[in-house]
Formats: C-alpha cells, structure tokens, sequence
C-alpha cells in the first residue's frame, strides 16, 4: 500500500489504548481496531480509543472488526465507533459455505457514500 502513498502502524491497543494518539497523524483517516483480536483473543477499549481519536480528528473513521464478538456480544456504534464489519461467513453464518460481509453504519452520509461505491465497484 505504501506505493500508492497509504501508510500504516501497527498499535497493540489492548495494553494502551491512548498509545493509538502516538501513531496518529494529520493525514490518519481511519483506524482499524479488531476485539477480540484473532487468534490471541486480546481486548480493545472501543470506547476509550473512539474518545481519544475522536477528540484527536473528528473526521478519523473508528472502525471495528466486530467478527469475533458478533453483534451478540459487543456493540462498537454504541462504544463510539463509526463503522462495524463483521465477516458473516464466520460465526454468522456458522457454516462456511457462503462468503459474506456487512457494514453497520449510525451515520446516513457514510452510508450514501459507501452504497454509491458498493455499485459504482
């Protein structure tokens, strides 16, 4: 990704969450938080990073691969995140034999965008 000017860090969220503020930038648009992580099962405050990133860039996206957790368990757009993912091949589906994935948005521009590139793609 960097060839195409997309730049990365890779932050052990579950020990510092506020250790994210550290590796955000002016040019951050989102950041990606995985809990539990997969596979060490490692817990990140969602709350306490959407505050921290938030505060930091009211436009950074916080969003969470909510797969493990499944929406059973864990709600990140309550938390203060802005995007969830689950991979609902996964637990979801229980079965394997489908490939599917969902995004829950709280917020309706983001989702007009993200509908416009679903089918634009």
């Amino acid at each position: 990704m960097a060839q195409m000017g997309v730049e990365s860090s890779f932050v052990d969220m579950s020990t510092d969450p506020s250790a994210v503020v550290k590796h955000l930038r002016p040019t951050t648009r989102v950041v990606w938080i995985e809990t539990p992580t997969n596979p060490l099962l490692k817990l990140a405050d969602i709350k306490q990073i959407s505050t921290v990133v938030h505060q930091f860039d009211p436009k950074i996206l916080v969003v969470v691969d909510n797969t493990f957790a499944t929406a059973y368990f864990q709600n990140p757009l309550e938390l203060g995140a802005d995007v969830v993912l689950h991979s609902l091949t996964k637990y979801m589906n229980g079965h394997s034999d489908v490939v599917m994935g969902a995004l829950m948005l709280n917020n309706e521009e983001l989702y007009k965008q993200l509908f416009f590139l679903q089918y634009a793609m």
